[in-house]
């Protein structure tokens, strides 16, 4: 029965922990930005799943940047708002390929035995850093941070290898167009006989999209409204992937 699921992951703050709110605070903290009140709250409600253009502007707009940097015409708030977004965007690959992101292990070792069962799996995220990501998490990280990788994975492995197909940083549009992107990947793979989607969101406006599709979905809470996914339709919320088993998700079929 396993066999017949497919697994999609959303993997920025399901999988991994990308380093997003901290380039943004680090960022801040240079010359001339030089700001702090960016808290994690702050991110969450003026950050976090919005364009890079919109949130560097939320930040420059609401602690009050702009003002104190003169920058009264639009023309002029632009031009910083760019800038701003993409001193962030270097600090964040520059993190990134330091291996500077966490891993939420829970997940991990939910991909990790979903794997070891020969469930076929797709990643699948808007973000253009999280195929980068996964192939900076190597199996002796792996083995450091969750003390095994249920025979799961070769020396050579990293977490990208455990994946069958890769739909991140694909430009479809939206969610939905990369969910589905990912779906029809894995059902066009050699002996692929899926009939059940399963995929593992932490936004109520991913889980809207999963449920859209027909598919099941899996809310992934880490920080908001753990509501929120219930209300958007979600099969099952969880804070903690690793408590979840495989045999769980076959009763929600």
């Amino acid at each position: 029965m396993a066999g017949r699921m497919g697994f999609i992951w959303d993997i920025d703050g399901v999988v991994l922990d990308s380093p997003h709110e901290q380039a943004w605070r680090l960022t801040l903290k240079r010359e001339p930005w030089k700001t702090n009140g960016l808290t994690s709250d702050f991110y969450f409600t003026h950050l976090a799943s919005r364009p890079r253009y919109e949130g560097a502007h939320n930040i420059l707009e609401l602690l009050g940047v702009y003002e104190r940097l003169g920058a009264t015409s639009e023309g002029q708030k632009t031009r910083l708002m760019r800038r701003y977004a993409e001193e962030k965007d270097a600090l964040t690959k520059e993190l990134i390929q330091k291996g500077e992101f966490e891993l939420f292990t829970g997940a991990v070792g939910l991909l990790l035995r979903a794997k070891r069962a020969g469930m076929l799996q797709a990643a699948a995220s808007a973000s253009k850093n999280a195929s980068t990501m996964l192939k900076k998490v190597t199996r002796s990280r792996v083995l450091r941070e969750l003390g095994h990788d249920f025979g799961a994975m070769g020396e050579e492995d990293t977490l990208y290898t455990i994946f069958d197909f890769d739909a991140c940083g694909v430009d479809l549009g939206g969610k939905e167009e990369i969910l589905r992107y990912a779906a029809q990947g894995l059902g066009s793979l050699p002996g692929a006989e899926i009939d059940t989607f399963f995929v593992f969101e932490d936004a109520a406006s991913g889980v809207k999209a999963v449920r859209s599709l027909g598919f099941h979905a899996v809310g992934v809470f880490r920080i908001g409204d753990r509501q929120a996914l219930e209300e958007a339709g979600a099969d099952l919320v969880t804070d903690d992937l690793g408590e979840v088993r495989i045999e769980d998700l076959l009763e929600l079929r």
